[in-house]
């Protein structure tokens, strides 16, 4: 793009007269595929003083909220994220605190159903406590401690250290599968409606099952058989209605559901990964939608064992990959949006971006909301803007200028400048924003007798194929740069290209992209294609629309 635009300046200084001003400018050549012709640029040119004072010259728009509020429950390890839990959990105190091995959750995987207290992890070093758990048990200040596994899970003198004079007890049995019914006739002595199946291991779906509350997790070996003296006699006890596998055949056989049923109505809540099963879980446990969603990593369970007496919403798992959520959690997400998104852990379990695509695919711009409509519209050389000449019926002025944009892209871009200013980077301004099929005819010539149809092919688009016809578009500017080709170099420039996703913006001609999108490198031209599949695009690191948009377009449909 430099050196197009290095060549179309040796060729010309254009100079020309604006409006009544009488003011002689030089105008320093293209920059934009759908850059305004001289006349456009040179009314854009003395628009920064009408730009100045975002608070004087805004329009009474209220700041879009982009995201709902998110959260981090953590500490500087699975021991102090534990005990993070636990005070969100338990406020007020607790009637009683569970102890877990840290290391090995065997026996804590099947302890989500109980609702009188929190868990807490122990190391293995018997008779020691990590100092959160000390710090947090005299806070819960409980009645009873109990020990969650045989022995050698949790000791008994880390138990008798933990319990310090209180009531100390154990829920442990011969192996994991007798420890799980333990809990889960503790859980519910009355007997329950439904009992649940997770795969024995360190199960993802075990863990995820714990916000389920008409019934407890029981465990199955991964194969047909199933513990006749503790899991089918706690499904006995437990005299439920049904029973319900927790993920694929795989984890927990037909044979096994049947025979751990005995006659039983069965169910299968499954998905084709932990990730998606997780969703379904949550669908079931929440199937109005919740207050809370959290979100925890998929390998890792520490963190999602403890979140385990969070009763507020569900727990969906995110991969220990950071950025991408898996499609099941973020349209679980969506489609039963919380009112706050919590990360369990760290970032180095739940990663900062995971964090923010939650909150933000929790909400719907307005325009999202009512179904997308034009915002997914794809214009491209060859792509024309239907119908030909169409003309947006809602443009709004942008602040006192000239120039329209559709409400909503006016509003998500008030919200892109303030971002701007509050990080120090205040000269931006607005060069270009709708042009009509005509006036874009008329930039179109005007490079063609300039420079030639084929430079002007890659600088300016052919009318009818301008994103600037649907109201999307706008051509930003910077009041330390006099012309285009510089944008990327100032520091408004930078900001704009590494943040304008977060207020649903795409940098439509990314640098680099000539081959795909058919024109130069254009950092200013952004166009608005919604919160959500802006950010999605930042997340997966999709850089054009001429590809992405098939992409936004199904992800719109919940």
């Amino acid at each position: 793009m430099a050196g197009i635009q290095k060549r179309v300046r040796a060729r010309a200084v254009l100079t020309f007269v604006t409006g009544l001003l009488g003011l002689t400018l030089v105008v320093p050549g293209p920059a934009s595929a759908d850059m305004p012709a001289p006349n456009e640029a040179g009314s854009a040119a003395v628009q920064p003083e009408a730009d100045l004072g975002a608070a004087a010259t805004a329009t009474a728009t209220a700041t879009p909220m982009v995201a709902v509020p998110s959260s981090r429950l953590a500490g500087a390890n699975r021991y102090e994220t534990a005990a993070a839990i636990s005070r969100a959990s338990f406020p007020w105190g607790a009637r009683t605190a569970y102890l877990a091995r840290g290391d090995l959750f065997a026996d804590a995987i099947a302890a989500g159903s109980l609702a009188d207290g929190p868990v807490l992890l122990v190391t293995s070093r018997c008779g020691s406590l990590p100092e959160a758990v000390a710090t947090e048990l005299g806070r819960l200040d409980p009645d009873r401690v109990v020990a969650l596994g045989g022995s050698l899970a949790v000791c008994d003198e880390t138990l008798r250290v933990a319990a310090e004079g209180r009531t100390a007890e154990r829920l442990g049995g011969a192996d994991r599968f007798a420890t799980a019914a333990l809990i889960a006739r503790r859980a519910f002595p009355e007997g329950a409606r439904t009992v649940y199946l997770a795969e024995h291991r360190e199960s993802a779906d075990a863990v995820a099952g714990g916000t389920l509350t008409d019934g407890p997790v029981l465990l199955v070996w991964r194969g047909s058989a199933v513990p006749a003296d503790a899991t089918v006699a706690a499904v006995e006890a437990l005299g439920p209605d049904r029973v319900v596998a927790l993920g694929g055949a795989s984890a927990v056989t037909d044979q096994a559901l049947a025979a751990a049923a005995a006659g039983r109505t069965t169910e299968r809540v499954a998905g084709a990964n932990r990730y998606e099963t997780a969703a379904l879980i949550a669908a079931r446990a929440f199937p109005d939608g919740s207050d809370r969603t959290y979100l925890a990593n998929g390998v890792t369970m520490a963190d999602a064992v403890a979140g385990g007496s969070l009763s507020r919403g569900p727990v969906l798992l995110v991969p220990p990959e950071c950025r991408v959520l898996p499609e099941a959690t973020w349209r679980r997400i969506s489609s039963a949006p919380p009112a706050r998104v919590t990360a369990l852990g760290g970032t180095a379990a739940v990663c900062t971006e995971q964090l923010a695509t939650g909150a933000r695919m929790a909400v719907f711009s307005p325009w999202e909301s009512a179904g997308p409509g034009r915002l997914h519209d794809l214009v491209t050389k060859t792509r024309a803007v239907d119908p030909l000449h169409y003309v947006p019926s809602d443009l709004t002025p942008w602040r006192t200028t000239r120039h329209e944009l559709r409400p909503e892209v006016d509003t998500m871009l008030e919200a892109l400048f303030d971002g701007a200013a509050a990080a120090g980077k205040s000269g931006l301004y607005v060069r270009s924003a709708f042009r009509s099929y005509e006036e874009q005819q008329e930039t179109y010539d005007y490079w063609v007798d300039l420079v030639g149809r084929e430079e002007a092919d890659l600088i300016s688009a052919r009318p009818g194929h301008s994103e600037h016809q649907l109201g999307l578009a706008v051509d930003l500017g910077s009041r330390s740069c006099d012309g285009w080709d510089c944008f990327d170099d100032t520091p408004e420039g930078r900001w704009v290209v590494s943040n304008a996703h977060r207020y649903g913006f795409i940098v439509r001609y990314p640098e680099g992209g000539t081959r795909v999108t058919g024109y130069s490198y254009e950092p200013w031209h952004l166009r608005y294609v919604g919160p959500r599949a802006a950010w999605m695009m930042h997340v997966r690191d999709r850089r054009y629309w001429d590809t992405y948009q098939p992409v936004a377009v199904a992800d719109a449909t919940l």
